[in-house]
């Protein structure tokens, strides 16, 4: 697991002297036991006491899974998930469980896949029970309006679900249960989160212009719409785009269909009310950073749906040690008035969870793009708006702003600059003495393949468009370079553009952040590792007795394992 799985990771609570807490361990060692009935029933006790303990969902899913009732596990699945969504970084064991409790799309992705390109019908992918089959399964709907589908199979899945529900829509003598009308909401609602990555075709895309224009007519002619028609618009093109868009909004939709006008209407034109709210504290005149603002302007990333819950607060100085148990770094000794500057802080999900994490934070978070910022101010919770202050701004002006901090947070920012160290260094003239940086930089080793497909996407001209981008994904997949779905970034339009089309892209070597480490007096802490990852190289080093913080031997590691850091070079550092 990465850090973010490991603060989602379910931990099994010791008896607390609640009731809660007590049933939750009685539970537990029932399960542990294979009592699973006595451990389905003090798990429901424990739910009537506290319906949003996510543990007790999640384990309690896990027990009915195991005894074949698949509808009840799904629902408590989902539960987990809608209030611990961290736990969605775990893609592929959630895809995994997924298929467990829902056989029919288990075997609807095998045949997608197998049949792909060609686009199959509701029955060729789920047999005679068509849409029913899947329509009503819990986890399947939470997962669909939560996060973009990361698994290849199941994209193509929904891919050939939307075509048919689409020509269904068209039809004036289909009927649509509510059911299908939910489902169609929801397959519409992750459509628009993935920003419409799924691939069309020709006689698709003009369907969809012909749907368009019908819906276009009976509007101004005050025709009443029927709603599925409307729902299966919204799976191809934002409704917030649409020439009425305004006049949806003056009508009375199913539940369904109003959330999904709240999705593409109401949220997109509260972010654009914010834009005149945001401050500029430092002007933009780089040429790389005003080609940086513009693809962020264009492509706000990454595009989120929900903060991480149960996040702990403690001191920088707890959660240090916490990371690096035997690390050599010289406490702050701050547990109040802690000044934290999220460098590049993009939608906000992190700067978040910074807020969140570090007790009694002020935390100023900046970013090039203004439509990035208003997305993260309205995704902020609004407690959390009193310590987080949004503004734009460039890393390489921000030494005139006249602020320092005890801690600056760069992570996935310093390589898309024209000079990464120049970035870094301006960075250091605001943290303070002793003050410790989060950095997170790409790696050489790491992204060899996404450097190859970037070449594959020179040579064959795509541009970063969203037609383009739709139509490389699906030249990649057919290409050894089809690694580069292992990163979450390949499923979504602004994500992928980040991912493979980025305007500017730096990479790193350990050596070269050695030397820079040295030149600038920095103190090296550690690297943020998933846990597997660190339990491996722990045992590594201590048995050849190196030290963790030794920049050379983590350079030797990652030439003969140069997947390492696939991700990004993760890492703490602490100013002299």
């Amino acid at each position: 697991m990465n850090r973010k799985q490991r603060r989602a990771a379910p931990k099994h609570s010791p008896p607390s002297g609640d009731p809660a807490g007590e049933l939750f361990a009685q539970a537990v060692r029932s399960q542990q036991q294979n009592q699973l009935a006595e451990a389905a029933r003090l798990y429901k006790r424990l739910l009537v006491l506290r319906p949003d303990h996510a543990e007790a969902h999640n384990n309690l899913g896990r027990v009915l899974h195991a005894q074949g009732k698949l509808t009840d596990a799904s629902a408590h699945f989902a539960q987990a998930l809608a209030l611990m969504p961290q736990l969605f970084e775990q893609s592929g064991g959630i895809c995994a469980t997924l298929v467990g409790l829902l056989p029919p799309i288990g075997e609807a992705m095998r045949r997608a896949n197998a049949a792909w390109p060609k686009r199959l019908t509701l029955d060729q992918l789920l047999g005679s029970a068509g849409l029913s089959a899947i329509s009503a399964d819990p986890m399947l709907l939470c997962l669909l309006q939560s996060v973009p589908a990361r698994e290849v199979s199941l994209e193509r899945v929904l891919t050939s679900l939307r075509l048919s529900l689409l020509d269904a829509a068209i039809d004036p003598g289909m009927p649509f249960s509510a059911a299908d009308l939910a489902f169609c909401c929801a397959l519409a609602k992750q459509c628009f989160i993935n920003e419409y990555i799924f691939a069309t075709t020709a006689g698709e895309d003009a369907q969809v212009e012909h749907l368009q224009a019908a819906i276009g007519a009976a509007i101004a002619a005050g025709t009443p719409l029927v709603p599925v028609t409307l729902a299966a618009l919204a799976m191809y093109r934002p409704l917030h785009g649409l020439p009425f868009a305004t006049s949806l909004l003056e009508q009375t939709w199913p539940p369904a269909l109003d959330d999904v006008l709240t999705q593409q209407l109401r949220e997109p034109s509260h972010e654009r009310e914010l834009r005149a709210a945001i401050p500029r504290v430092t002007p933009i005149e780089d040429e790389v950073s005003l080609r940086v603002r513009q693809q962020y302007e264009e492509s706000p990333y990454p595009r989120w749906i929900q903060i991480p819950s149960g996040i702990e607060s403690s001191t920088i100085d707890m959660h240090l040690r916490g990371l690096f148990p035997t690390a050599a770094f010289t406490p702050l000794g701050k547990t109040e008035d802690l000044e934290i500057l999220v460098a590049g802080c993009g939608t906000g999900r992190h700067a978040i969870w910074v807020a969140q994490r570090f007790q009694d934070a002020r935390v100023l978070a900046v970013d090039l793009s203004v439509s990035s910022l208003c997305f993260a101010k309205r995704k902020t919770p609004a407690p959390l708006l009193e310590r987080i202050e949004y503004a734009q701004g460039d890393i390489l002006k921000l030494g005139t702003v006249g602020r320092s901090f005890d801690v600056v947070d760069a992570s996935g920012v310093l390589h898309h600059m024209a000079d990464p160290l120049d970035g870094w260094r301006r960075l250091l003239a605001v943290l303070r003495p002793g003050g410790v940086m989060h950095l997170g930089l790409y790696s050489e080793l790491g992204r060899r393949d996404v450097v190859a497909a970037r070449a594959f996407i020179a040579e064959r001209k795509f541009a970063p468009t969203p037609a383009d981008i739709r139509r490389c994904r699906q030249d990649l997949l057919e290409t050894s370079l089809r690694s580069v779905t292992r990163f979450h970034d390949f499923f979504s339009t602004s994500e992928c553009r980040d991912l493979l089309f980025h305007v500017q892209e730096s990479r790193m070597t350990i050596p070269a952040i050695k030397a820079f480490l040295i030149a600038n007096g920095l103190k090296f802490i550690g690297f943020v590792f998933d846990r597997a990852v660190l339990k491996r190289y722990q045992t590594l080093f201590a048995d050849a007795g190196w030290s963790m913080t030794d920049l050379d031997r983590w350079h030797e590691e990652e030439t003969k394992y140069p997947d390492t850091f696939a991700s990004m070079y993760q890492f703490w550092v602490q100013k002299a």
